[in-house]
This record gives structure tokens, C-alpha cells and sequence, in this order.
């Protein structure tokens, strides 16, 4: 495997999961929120391959689900020989609205833990790194979901062809909203490790930026493979059907 460079989990938070950064003068769009159905068992897990643009290894990916009575427990990590990128998010098992967050990166040169707690219509984020402790309060807006939460959340959406809509993203670690819009084409026949599918495209824009998923065009909706314009997600184990 290819031994990344030290900035390599700057580039993960920022192509992991998703986002984006508003941009400035964004014009005013209508959100609303965006769970139609829940696909996944509990203690599902799926493994994945990391490519850069250039098809070079960058390392391995994990996503799994765990059930906590009338919560789920999303978590994502991302490593390579020295560097990771964790995250859990605490979510309500029928909406998927977050309780909290705690985000752990660790590289050669740097440690940082990013802990976030969702009251009311606030949410603490307590920020712990090499350089001290921050704390900021950010306020959250109508049909608001956790930022570490998109790759799972685009799979509950209502999956269907021109099916489009926005909601509100919090990027707890970059302490700030950002408007998500989403949109989903026909299923693509799609190549991965893991073998070949069948996957609903949903193109993904915040800001500037611009992201493609695409998902199993079967009851599961597995993410079969996520380009986050910086690095490429390939499905390369598929968790066995319960």
C-alpha cells in the first residue's frame, strides 16, 4: 500500500463525509427533510476500498450500523498504514435526527477529537487537538442532519429517478450549516471489487462542490461506490443479508 502523506486525513474529512462549505452569496433554498425508509440490520458492516483520482490505493473504509434501543449508532472509519478517521453518530432510529457525534483523526504529526452534543435547537461542539480545547455553540436549522451521518443518510432517502430535494447539513467539524442538494438518476451498471450492480446515481452539491453515490437498486441500497471529487469509495466486501 501506498504510505500517504500526513495531510491525508484533512483530505478524508473533507471527501469522507461530505462536506462542503457554503459558499458565500448562496441563494435561499427550500429543505425539507429527506428519510423515507431504513434498509439496514443491525450490526451491518461493509468494507471498502480507497482510490485517489488517479486510481492509486490511499487505504481501507468501514461503515456500520448498530442498534441501540430506539437509536442507531452510524460509524465510519478510514485508515492507511498511520494515519485514521473516525467518526460515530448517535442518531433516532426512525428519522435519523442526531443526538450526538464524537470524530477522532489521528495522523503522524497531529491528534484531533471533535465531540458534539445536540440540545433543542443548539449543539454543543467541544474541539480537543494539539493546540487546546475549543468550544462553540452553533445554532441548527429546520430539517438539520449530522454532517458524519450523509453516506447513511442518502440511502434512506426516496430512492427514485428525477427524485430531488435539500435539507440542512451541521459540519460539526468545521462549526458551521451547510445547504445539501441532492439529486437521483436511473440505476448505472457499476464495477467494484465487491462485484457488479446495479446502483441509483444521487449527485450530491453544497456550495461549490460537487459529489457522486451510488446505491444498490435492491432492497439493501447498499453504498456500492462514493466519489467525493478528492478520493473514490469501492465497495470491496458487502455485509451478508440477515
Amino acid at each position: 500500500m501506498r504510505r500517504a502523506s500526513c495531510s491525508w486525513p484533512l483530505a478524508l474529512a473533507l471527501a469522507s463525509v461530505v462536506l462542503l462549505l457554503a459558499a458565500c452569496g448562496e441563494a435561499e433554498v427550500e429543505t425539507r427533510d429527506v428519510v423515507g425508509v431504513i434498509p439496514w440490520a443491525d450490526g451491518e458492516e461493509a468494507h471498502y476500498r480507497l482510490e485517489d483520482r488517479d486510481g492509486g490505493e490511499r487505504g481501507r473504509g468501514t461503515l456500520r450500523v448498530d442498534r441501540e434501543g430506539d437509536r442507531f449508532r452510524l460509524s465510519l472509519r478510514y485508515s492507511d498504514d498511520s494515519n485514521s478517521d473516525e467518526s460515530a453518530v448517535l442518531v433516532d432510529a426512525s428519522t435519523l435526527k442526531p443526538f450526538s457525534v464524537r470524530r477522532e483523526i489521528h495522523s503522524e504529526d497531529t491528534d484531533t477529537v471533535v465531540e458534539a452534543e445536540y440540545t433543542g435547537d443548539q449543539v454543543r461542539i467541544r474541539a480537543t487537538s494539539d493546540s487546546g480545547v475549543e468550544q462553540t455553540f452553533l445554532d441548527i436549522p429546520d430539517h438539520s442532519y449530522d454532517n458524519e451521518s450523509s453516506l447513511f443518510l442518502w440511502r434512506t432517502m426516496p430512492l427514485a429517478a428525477d427524485y430531488s430535494a435539500s435539507y440542512n447539513a451541521v459540519i460539526t467539524n468545521f462549526r458551521q450549516n451547510s445547504v445539501v442538494t441532492v439529486r437521483v438518476s436511473a440505476p448505472e451498471t457499476v464495477e467494484v471489487p465487491a462485484g457488479v450492480f446495479e446502483a441509483w446515481r444521487v449527485d450530491v452539491a453544497s456550495g461549490g462542490t460537487r459529489q457522486v453515490a451510488w446505491y444498490s437498486a435492491d432492497d439493501r441500497r447498499l453504498l456500492v461506490k462514493y466519489d467525493s471529487s478528492r478520493l473514490v469509495f469501492l465497495l470491496e466486501q458487502a455485509p451478508p443479508r440477515g
